[in-house]
């Protein structure tokens, strides 16, 4: 014991104070460490926002979806070192905000930008970041690693203590008590408990040998796991960025796709197509469309180079010939064979067909609505056989409920833009029974009355001519009596006629008014032009020589015709207008009928044929 205590002490010394010299230079360098880390860290939550977070972010603000924006800034929030999140619009007002207890040491602002608004952000993204978050975390870690390097080193020493005590200072204190108990016996029995030391000695080696082959075959054991476990994570991080980038792309198609015209439809889901088939590595990638008749037409494909088209072969093809493969696409909405060997003899003709167009696996997923079948969306594997995975069937099921939704939103379209052309023919129809007079097909008075005013305002406002001629057949009603109203519809038409021959240009509005009346409306007419005109279309009643035996001015028929031309300081309004007309029709008739007056502008003055 005497020979114990001083090499105890000698030995445990320097080990408390290499513990402890050790603990502080691991708490120096954790803490350097730790502030280049919140450095950095700091410095690469603009980049890392900026990349992972902004694209997704710029579209949730483009297509308005606050749901996506709510998650997308709480991704944000849980990144180490940021405090509070907001989302401002162009004007800066505040549209999101996410904030938190923790103090804000930093604060940064990062344009929303999308690739549709070129250099105009759609908004700003206000970061504020936490400094004392991360010194307080790097703080404790250093505090937990002191504890643990103090526990370590603890447990160390009492081992190593025990150790010395147990297996060095007590047989060496046996030994040297042995040693002076036996002084007379010589030196063999001392060189005896020598070589048993040496014995015991030799026997620690080979146990520590033993331990560090385990310890190293431990090693190597762990190496291959985490070896296995990373190949593992780099697989489902490849399929996780793969599923992502689908539904990617998925989104930004169906966005596209939805504002699209018909006409640009087509040429955007081949495209879709072509990225399918890529992203799945298939080697034909198709669509095709159902029509009610239960008959494939309009079909779109999509083949790898050097892969032969076939969609032109089922062009037409009725979905009833199919004796198992369309009847289980219909029930079970997929179909997904690695060989095509697993085709049940029921559909021996095709096993054959497929075999015939090259294909060695398939899948194939079906587009309905409430039991209608609308399409099927397919993919082939020509080059080789291949076995489907869940995520890839998952990944064309999704993507065939957007072709789905297509297809409907095309059929609705099409059925909307039907009905719709049928509505605009009734109702053009409908306006054409309200505004045309039935027996002579010229316009009626509610339609002349309307096309009157907009004249009147139209040369008002553009200081242009207008006349305005108002005919009325002479004794008219005796016609009728002496001839029948029959015989009186059929010289109206031919009037009717007359008028529509005579004044042939397009502005001209030509009406019938009343049994006997008609309005003739000319827009950009002077009062002489006017006068000439109306005087024409006199005689030209009159030629037509229609017998009127009952009449008092003539033996054929005749007409007055009364003119009037726009004057601003007389005519103050269209009906202003309109007596003036009619009265020049009232001294027309006083005067003895198959005449024409007029008012000229500026003297009023009464014009006879």
């Amino acid at each position: 014991m005497k020979l114990a205590k001083p090499l105890a002490r000698q030995w445990l010394i320097p080990i408390v104070a290499a513990c402890c010299a050790f603990c502080l230079l691991v708490a120096g360098v954790r803490f350097y460490l730790g502030s280049q880390q919140q450095q950095q860290l700091l410095q690469r939550i603009p980049l890392q926002v900026q990349q992972q977070f902004m694209p997704l972010l710029a579209q949730s603000v483009w297509d308005v979806d606050p749901v996506m924006e709510q998650k997308l800034l709480k991704g944000i929030q849980s990144l180490e070192g940021v405090a509070d999140v907001s989302l401002l619009n162009n004007r800066g007002q505040v549209q999101l905000a996410l904030s938190s207890q923790q103090p804000a040491s930093h604060r940064i602002e990062l344009p929303v930008q999308a690739a549709g608004t070129g250099e105009q952000p759609l908004g700003t993204l206000r970061l504020s970041l936490s400094l004392r978050s991360l010194e307080y975390t790097l703080w404790l870690d250093i505090a937990q690693t002191l504890a643990e390097l103090i526990v370590a080193m603890a447990l160390l020493a009492g081992l190593a203590q025990r150790y010395l005590q147990r297996q060095i200072l007590a047989p060496l204190a046996q030994l040297t008590a042995r040693w002076h108990s036996t002084e007379s016996i010589g030196t063999q029995a001392a060189q005896n408990e020598i070589d048993q030391l040496d014995q015991t000695l030799q026997h620690y080696d080979h146990a520590r040998e033993r331990l560090l082959q385990n310890t190293r075959q431990t090693c190597f054991d762990l190496t291959q796991q985490r070896d296995h476990l990373s190949s593992l994570l780099a697989m489902r991080t490849a399929e996780l960025d793969q599923l992502s980038r689908f539904h990617q792309m998925v989104s930004e198609m169906s966005s596209r796709l939805i504002q699209l015209d018909h006409a640009e439809i087509e040429s955007e889901i081949s495209i879709a197509l072509s990225r399918i088939g890529n992203l799945l590595e298939v080697d034909r990638c198709y669509l095709y469309r159902v029509a009610p008749s239960l008959h494939i037409h309009n079909t779109q494909e999509w083949c790898r180079a050097g892969v032969p088209s076939t969609a032109h072969l089922y062009e037409n093809y009725p979905l009833q010939e199919s004796a198992w493969f369309v009847p289980q696409l219909i029930k079970q909405h997929l179909v997904a064979l690695s060989q095509l060997e697993d085709i049940p003899p029921e559909g021996h003709n095709e096993r054959m067909r497929f075999a015939a167009h090259g294909i060695q696996s398939l899948a194939v997923v079906t587009l309905s609505y409430q039991g209608q079948v609308l399409g099927f969306f397919g993919c082939d594997s020509v080059l080789q056989k291949r076995d489907w995975l869940d995520k890839e069937l998952t990944l064309m099921r999704l993507f065939s409920e957007m072709l789905c939704h297509i297809l409907l939103q095309r059929q609705y379209r099409q059925a909307h833009d039907t009905t719709r052309q049928e509505l605009a023919l009734a109702r053009d129809k409908l306006d054409a029974m309200a505004n045309i007079d039935g027996l002579t097909g010229l316009a009626n008075r509610t339609t002349f009355q309307q096309q009157l005013l907009k004249a009147y305002k139209q040369a008002r406002e553009s200081s242009q001519t207008l006349s305005l001629l108002l005919v009325n057949i002479d004794v008219f009603s005796d016609y009728n009596a002496c001839f029948g109203h029959l015989e009186g519809d059929h010289c109206l038409i031919r009037l009717a006629d007359v008028l529509q021959q005579h004044f042939a240009r397009q502005t001209v509005v030509i009406a019938r008014l009343n049994g006997d009346e008609f309005g003739i409306l000319l827009p950009g007419t002077n009062a002489d032009a006017a006068y000439r005109q109306a005087e024409s279309l006199r005689q030209a009643i009159w030629q037509l020589g229609i017998p009127h035996i009952s009449s008092s001015v003539s033996t054929c028929v005749t007409a007055c015709v009364g003119v009037a031309s726009l004057d601003v300081a007389q005519h103050d309004s269209m009906n202003t207008l309109q007596e003036a007309a009619a009265h020049c029709l009232y001294q027309a008739k006083q005067l003895g009928r198959n005449r024409v007056i007029s008012t000229r502008l500026g003297t009023g003055d009464g014009v006879s044929a």
